[in-house]
């Protein structure tokens, strides 16, 4: 492993690279708007989209997500391998995807707020368990689809995560890979952090309809 400063380094550089809120800049500079005014006011691929018009808004949805994506992926998949030997990599790997989610969720040009981290860190565990990223994903369909809730769909996605990365090798989840499914167990209950917001008004909708009901 490089020196501790510079090991510090990299971390920063990952986390300010993590926090370019490509949601926010593109709306930003195609369409002279702020994201942030719009529908949910998130800055992710989800809600900017809304800011296009017709088939564009899929495009966008499309370019944003990959951006974000990638502020994940790139962190774990190349640098890392760079900057870490192989008997620190186990670590280093989980730490800077976390580092690289934590600057999109608090990006440090938007006031230390951000995204939900959906994106950015299906991008991280992409590079650390595509396998199991796969399977989320498909779980994320199947809620989002069938309850028309997009952040249902997202919180399922992070626990199917977690629990894919548990299951598909037990024997080393808590062993050479106890980084790993931690940092996937963290991240289930902090996308369910990053959406109370959601599931608050989903609480709220439903309480309306029980109470126009009775």
């Amino acid at each position: 492993m490089h020196s501790s400063p510079a090991l510090f380094a990299w971390l920063v550089a990952t986390f300010l690279v993590g926090g370019i809120p490509f949601g926010f800049v593109v709306v930003k500079i195609l369409l002279g708007k702020d994201v942030r005014s719009v529908g949910s006011g998130n800055i992710g691929a989800t809600n900017a989209s809304r800011c296009f018009p017709g088939r564009s808004r899929w495009v966008a949805f499309a370019g944003i997500y990959v951006l974000d994506f990638l502020k994940g992926f790139l962190p774990v998949f190349w640098l890392v391998p760079r900057v870490a030997n192989a008997l620190d990599i186990h670590w280093a790997a989980p730490l800077f995807a976390l580092v690289a989610v934590l600057g999109h969720c608090f990006s440090p040009y938007l006031g230390f707020k951000g995204g939900k981290g959906v994106a950015t860190a299906g991008g991280a565990f992409f590079a650390l368990e595509p396998m199991a990223v796969l399977v989320a994903i498909g779980v994320f369909f199947v809620v989002a689809l069938s309850t028309r809730v997009v952040a249902l769909g997202s919180i399922a996605l992070g626990f199917a995560l977690a629990l894919t990365v548990v299951l598909r090798q037990p024997a080393t989840a808590f062993g050479p890979r106890v980084y790993t499914t931690t940092l996937a167990i963290l991240l289930a209950f902090f996308l369910v952090w990053t959406h109370r917001s959601n599931l608050r008004k989903l609480l709220e909708a439903k309480r309306n309809r029980d109470e126009a009901v009775s």
